[in-house]
């Protein structure tokens, strides 16, 4: 009854859209625009096959139904069977609570129809999604228009206007209660004093799976588990970790200190269940270091879903992440294969020599570049410049100016500590190192796209479209999409400056292929000539998130998504 008088948004910006091929050039130091994001009603009429990811009480259902009522579309809740249509546009809702063996023959029975599919972000995250599936996530309600709806109705409820009660089912619930609240957990103990068999029944329901709101039912039974013994919490959440984590996560939010206690309980063995144990108590106690351990080696052995691994990086970050983010990788000098039939302005496939050099395991990240800023009082205009949970993520908003002008003062600092010798210095890397350090010694696949991995698409090797983050996410999460020589990241994430000229067309390379010694590599270059970005970004197709793919943009260009990495070499090398 509520959610309709709301308007749903999708976290995917009129600025993202407008991205798409790096179409997107600002002058240095603009403040960024404030995002406008899509609502959910459009993404549907964007995309027309589409997966929206919301938690518990997002107001998924309610959406679907309306959107089944307004286009004619079939509304099927998947928790009762995935018996479709034969034809038609589908609205499918409740795609986490199907069995996922059953994945693979739903989507064989979906074929190419339009559908928008409907999901719990902490169940579906951890499947492989079709890749001509969008997928975008469902935001918290406004808390503006949460205020003219109480203003409207003539309700008095502060709880209503918590961070919390952004989740359309506890708005719900918020309503229903007079006094003040912030956290989930407060609403729901308010709520309790007029109801206080509701706990139990929360439970009970989560228990036999009857649970006609899960959202609600979850935080009834985190206040049941507060009267179980550790052992018994610890033994319900290894047996089923999907259904209770959120239960559990109250628990620990109502009762911090019994953290300690349940950690080794929650951690114990090296199944998924073990590994979100340590995602659990790490919100409790952050710098425990066994916990820390553990979220290290899961992001390493690209363990549980890309959000599950991007959730253990943002608290890594915080603390300090543990990795050395400044490796180099060694790259041997020889003639490779370069180029692709995939694509006309990669064409035609040639073979190309390097000199031996090494280059970044990963991406500058937000905190090496935030040092140089300290020591140097440039300018970056950056959202993520001081924020601790991304400095392990990928640095934005550069130019080429911006990325060249670090090279150099890295130069300085690693010959100072001893770090590379004299002889050396750090640059970008040209156009050639680049793909010779993506692709290694991998022909060109013909009608299979060459990726760092190998030939063919790997939807958990790389932060693309297909991923669903629509941002940068931390250095490292996608082990499998590793390159031959051990570089991380360079497909989607974030696209890479080069050396390279392009030229003053964004559609058509004037330094066309194949690479040849004719100016291309001329530093000097006005600001009218584009430089090559390579790698693609997180808003990119697994056409563009490749190894051989040409992107570019005028050195003084800059948006969110488009960073750098360091190449080391002699100085009469490259």
């Amino acid at each position: 009854m509520i959610a309709p008088h709301f308007t749903l948004r999708v976290n995917f910006t009129h600025e993202d859209k407008a991205a798409k091929g790096l179409r997107s050039l600002r002058e240095p130091q603009t403040a960024p625009e404030p995002p406008v994001y899509f609502t959910a009603r459009e993404a549907v009429d964007m995309f027309p096959r589409l997966l929206l990811l919301g938690g518990r009480g997002s107001g998924k259902t309610i959406f679907a139904k309306n959107v089944a009522a307004e286009t004619g579309a079939s509304y099927i809740d998947l928790g009762a069977g995935i018996d479709l249509p034969e034809t038609g546009a589908l609205i499918l809702d409740g795609l986490d609570r199907i069995d996922g063996a059953l994945l693979a023959p739903l989507f064989r029975a979906i074929g190419d129809r339009p559908v928008v599919l409907l999901g719990d972000a902490a169940v579906v995250n951890a499947w492989k999604i079709p890749s001509d599936i969008a997928v975008h996530s469902l935001m918290l309600l406004d808390v503006d228009e949460r205020a003219a709806f109480l203003e409207a109705q003539g309700i008095t409820a502060p709880a209503a206007l918590s961070e919390a009660a952004g989740n359309p089912a506890l708005f719900g619930l918020a309503l229903a209660v007079s006094g003040p609240a912030q956290s989930a957990e407060d609403i729901v103990d308010v709520w309790l004093r007029q109801v206080p068999e509701g706990a139990e029944a929360g439970f009970r329901a989560l228990l036999a799976g009857t649970s006609a709101n899960r959202a609600i039912d979850e935080l009834l039974a985190g206040r049941h588990l507060t009267g179980l013994d550790d052992a018994a919490v610890a033994e319900l959440f290894l047996s089923n970790s999907t259904v209770w984590t959120p239960s559990l996560a109250s628990l620990l939010r109502r009762r911090p200190e019994r953290a300690a206690a349940i950690a080794p309980l929650l951690m114990a063995g090296d199944s998924d269940a073990s590994l979100r144990g340590a995602l659990l108590i790490a919100d409790v106690v952050p710098d425990d270091p066994s916990v820390l351990t553990r979220l290290r080696n899961l992001i390493e052995a690209g363990r549980l879903a890309p959000m599950d691994r991007n959730r253990a990086a943002r608290i890594l970050s915080v603390q300090g992440d543990p990795r050395d983010l400044e490796a180099l990788c060694a790259v041997p000098g020889g003639r490779f294969t370069m180029g692709s039939t995939s694509h006309p302005n990669s064409q035609p496939v040639h073979q190309v020599g390097v000199e031996t050099f090494s280059i970044g395991r990963y991406p500058v990240t937000n905190a090496l570049y935030a040092r140089f800023i300290a020591a140097t009082d440039r300018k970056w205009v950056s959202p993520d410049a001081d924020n601790p949970h991304r400095r392990n993520v990928p640095a934005t908003d550069l130019t080429w100016h911006d990325a060249r002008a670090y090279c150099d003062w890295l130069t300085i600092q690693w010959r100072s500590e001893g770090r590379i010798g004299p002889d050396q210095i750090v640059r970008l890397p040209t156009e050639p190192e680049w793909e010779r350090a993506s692709r290694g010694d991998m022909p060109d696949g013909g009608d299979e796209i060459v990726y760092p991995w190998g030939h063919g698409w790997d939807s958990d090797a790389a932060n693309s479209e297909e991923t669903g983050f629509n941002a940068p996410c931390a250095t490292g999460l996608f082990p499998t999409g590793q390159s031959p020589y051990g570089c991380l990241d360079m497909a989607g994430q974030i696209w890479e400056w080069t050396t390279t000229l392009w030229g003053d067309d964004m559609s058509t390379p004037h330094f066309t292929y194949p690479y040849a010694d004719d100016g291309r590599e001329d530093l000097s270059a006005g600001p009218s000539i584009r430089r090559v970005l390579r790698g693609g970004c997180f808003s990119s197709t697994r056409h563009k998130a490749c190894c051989s793919y040409r992107g570019s943009l005028e050195p003084d260009g800059f948006w969110r998504g488009n960073g750098f990495r360091i190449v080391v070499s002699c100085l009469n090398c490259g």
